[in-house]
């Protein structure tokens, strides 16, 4: 995520209230002001991106599994209680 220091400071950076997620948070509320300000929200879909298999290689295929499904079916459950969001903060790191 590459964002200006000045708009980063403007949004007050990243939610404290959001355990899991906090990224994608930050990013609606980019682009919400990015429409008031007639400023533009890109997304580089061209560049490749290398990130880290180290949550899969931490967990069984199950418990990854159940991750991916609240990410994708319970996301506001999630993000707003650090205890649904335990598979975040489990220890494993």
């Amino acid at each position: 995520m590459f964002i200006e220091a000045a708009t980063f400071r403007k949004l007050a950076g990243f939610s404290t209230e959001t355990f899991a997620g906090e990224d994608w948070e930050l990013g609606g509320r980019l682009q919400k002001l990015a429409k008031e300000t007639g400023k533009r929200f890109i997304i580089l879909h061209r560049h490749p991106i290398l990130t880290s298999a180290r949550r899969l290689k931490e967990h069984s295929p199950l418990a990854s599994f159940k991750m991916l499904y609240y990410i994708l079916f319970v996301p506001r459950r999630i993000k707003i209680s650090r205890q649904t969001a335990r598979r975040w903060y489990d220890g494993r790191r």
